[in-house]
């Protein structure tokens, strides 16, 4: 009898912690809408020059990634026009987004030197991150590099682009 009761008793704290890990994982499922703002640096042969990048913002879908457990894929569409998707790997409240790449159009906005006008250039960027969650909000630090569509010899790189995401009602 004692045997029957401990393994009851095991089985019942192994569903219970496996229902507690994956509830942070549901919390987080859903629309949210999202802008990414940082600062950017581009380097071309005229040197390098520093900018405050136009916000970009759009809707986010985060769907649970059925290959892995805890793991989730991001969706973000652009109120621009582009798209594109990530993988990333959720721990309690932190996430860990995973190297991936994506073009997209980025537009300068404040110059660090106000003599120069805003650009309009199109990048291929590498990306990674980390963030934190709480199930409504999501903020992600994410590292990017990249170069030039056009102009391989341009290239950019960011250091702290911050995405800020609410959740959809």
């Amino acid at each position: 009898m004692k045997k029957k009761l401990l393994t009851l008793f095991l089985a019942t704290i192994i569903l219970l912690g496996n229902i507690s890990c994956q509830r942070g994982t549901r919390s987080l499922l859903g629309d949210y809408s999202y802008k990414i703002s940082g600062e950017v640096t581009i380097t071309s042969d005229n040197g390098e020059v520093t900018h405050l990048m136009v916000n970009k913002r759009g809707q986010m879908n985060i769907l649970r990634d059925h290959i892995s457990d805890g793991h989730v894929t991001i969706t973000l569409n652009e109120s621009t026009g582009g798209a594109y998707y990530c993988s990333a790997l959720v721990k309690g409240d932190s996430l860990i987004v995973e190297p991936h790449s994506f073009s997209t159009n980025i537009i300068t906005g404040e110059n660090i030197n106000p003599l120069e006008e805003d650009h309009s250039y199109v990048f291929s960027i590498a990306a990674s991150g980390k963030g934190v969650h709480n199930g409504e909000i999501i903020l992600i630090e994410e590292q990017w590099s990249g170069t030039q569509s056009s102009n391989d010899a341009q290239r950019l790189e960011g250091g702290k682009m911050l995405l800020l995401a609410e959740k959809n009602e």
